[in-house]
């Protein structure tokens, strides 16, 4: 999917380009938290989202993601902006995050866990905001949830922390990369095709309580699952002529790509 919108002030022309990988929709809008409503042996949630099967058009992988970002954003991604403000050195807030989530959540069967009308649900996607709202420090409460449960509530949080993400879905298990190039010990560093960026990929692992950051696991070291990016967002500008004099008209040219949103407003300082 991609938008353009092109934003023309008198001397200065300005191309905006918004570029969203693999993703179906954005929610523009839902109800926290959500409501649900049961058809066609499915539940589906406030933003009409399938919450039992993650592929298609209306699954959960990667839509449920998006649920906790713009104008939903919410618990989440309040305690992202938490370690934003907190830890200044990427890498050291990049380690609190992950040890956060492994913390505050323990892996648990949907099935064993998740109950609608009665009925245990065999497969179950949570947001992280539903995440997020499980677990209680005062009161020592953890969130339960598996892979995919865990990977939204990461997801978000390092998206509000300033980290581009990608999702990962792989055969059978859902995690995330972050984009930090300068941690130096991972066990694998990965590119994603088409992001115009090398290898600076890490895996992030959230289920477990022991694995650390770029952390690959061994099932996965081939490469052989798909990406949705999420928080990712590239900005580069040009000007002519290069060397302005004090009477030129200037056209400056900036290309922004994102996978959060599209953009509205750019403001030239």
């Amino acid at each position: 999917m991609r938008f353009s919108r092109y934003l023309t002030l008198t001397i200065l022309t300005f191309t905006l380009l918004c570029l969203l990988d693999i993703v179906y929709a954005i929610p523009s809008g839902g109800v926290y938290p959500p409501e649900f409503n049961y058809r066609n042996g499915y539940w589906y949630d406030s933003w009409d989202y399938n919450r039992n099967y993650y592929a298609d058009q209306d699954g959960f992988l990667p839509n449920v993601a998006y649920e906790s970002l713009g104008v939903d954003k919410e618990l989440a991604y309040e305690i992202g902006g938490w370690f934003e403000e907190n830890y200044d050195n990427r890498i050291e807030r990049a380690e609190a995050i992950l040890d956060y989530v492994q913390k505050w959540t323990e892996y648990g069967y949907d099935e064993d866990n998740v109950f609608k009308s009665g009925i245990a649900q065999e497969e179950w996607a949570w947001n992280a905001d539903e995440m997020a709202h499980m677990f209680n420090e005062t009161t020592n409460s953890l969130a339960v949830g598996d892979c995919e449960d865990m990977t939204f509530l990461c997801a978000t949080i390092y998206i509000a922390a300033r980290f581009d993400v990608a999702l990962i879905d792989a055969p059978g298990h859902v995690a995330l990369l972050i984009w930090l190039p300068e941690y130096d010990n991972a066990n694998y560093y990965w590119d994603i095709p088409d992001d115009g960026r090398d290898y600076g990929w890490i895996w992030v692992e959230s289920t477990g309580e022991v694995n650390p950051i770029g952390w690959t696991p061994p099932d996965y070291s081939d490469g052989g699952w798909n990406t949705y990016l999420l928080g990712y967002s590239k900005f580069s500008i040009e000007f002519s002529p290069n060397n302005p004099k004090e009477e030129d008209d200037v056209i400056v040219q900036a290309s922004i790509e994102s996978a959060t949103s599209s953009i509205n407003t750019v403001f030239l300082s």
